[in-house]
């Protein structure tokens, strides 16, 4: 039997995914009405990224302003298979707020995982 990839999401699954997800870590996404590749996102720096999506994946094509931070504007031509990659790298507040949410979002797995451990505990004595 053959094994069958997962499909790669499109372009637009990926853009409303980085909108839903991570609208609040930055300051704006927005898609180019000429390119439907292209991307603008500002960060809460107030950095812009001129983002294409490609089969290569996301390729910063343009950092702006030109006096961005160096680190920021050597993203310049990168290429990056998720968007949390470049983000990251450009933006430090962007990198806190997943931080903070991945940690809550364990949090709540452990919770989680706590709560029903109590229940199999209290289901275990009550058989016995």
């Amino acid at each position: 039997m053959a094994i069958v990839p997962p499909p790669i999401p499109t372009f637009a699954e990926d853009t409303n995914q980085l909108s839903q997800e991570y609208g609040s870590f930055l300051h704006r996404v927005t898609v180019d009405d000429s390119d439907a590749n292209r991307l603008y996102i500002k960060t809460k720096e107030n950095v812009t990224l001129t983002v294409e999506f490609s089969s290569k994946g996301w390729k910063v094509c343009k950092v702006e302003p030109d006096d961005a931070p160096l680190q920021v504007k050597a993203l310049e031509n990168e290429i990056y298979e998720m968007p949390e990659g470049f983000l990251m790298a450009a933006s430090d507040e962007f990198k806190r707020l997943w931080h903070e949410s991945l940690v809550m979002k364990l949090s709540n797995l452990t919770r989680f995982g706590s709560d029903d451990g109590e229940e199999e505990n209290k289901a275990l004595h009550t058989c016995i």
